[in-house]
């Protein structure tokens, strides 16, 4: 007997899900409860079923065309993120003085938005370096 190939982040979240099921039901929560089961539930699915989605597609041919529209779309996403980078750290430092858990929070949220923007800078220029060779 084989197993199916399963997504790991999906497989993860499951497992966080149900252990928020467990926790709930312990704590006579019944509604939040089934909630997370339901999303255990449903991450088991997704697990298994984007698992098999992916090895059953071909890989797209690659044109200049597409290299083009994919550079577009990196810049865009690299702008974008780091504009709610920006907006994450101002909000962070006016939540300072309201609450600061909410701007460590804020804070957090910036630095993720600014990797993100470094990464979709770093493809970018990989794209760029592939159709000037």
């Amino acid at each position: 007997m084989s197993l199916p190939a399963l997504r790991a982040r999906y497989v993860v979240l499951a497992l966080g899900f149900g252990v928020l099921a467990g926790v709930r039901a312990a704590q006579d929560a019944p509604v939040w409860a089934a909630v997370f089961a339901l999303a255990a539930v449903i991450n088991g699915f997704l697990a298994v079923h984007e698992a098999r989605a992916a090895g059953a597609r071909p890989a797209p041919a690659v044109t200049a065309e597409r290299i083009r529209l994919s550079l577009h779309g990196y810049r865009d996403a690299a702008r974008q993120w780091r504009v709610l980078a920006a907006v994450s750290g101002v909000g962070g430092g006016l939540l300072l003085m309201l609450q600061p858990t909410g701007a460590l929070l804020a804070g957090l949220l910036a630095l993720l938005c600014l990797y993100r923007a470094r990464r979709a800078e770093r493809t970018g220029s990989t794209l760029r370096r592939i159709t000037t060779e």
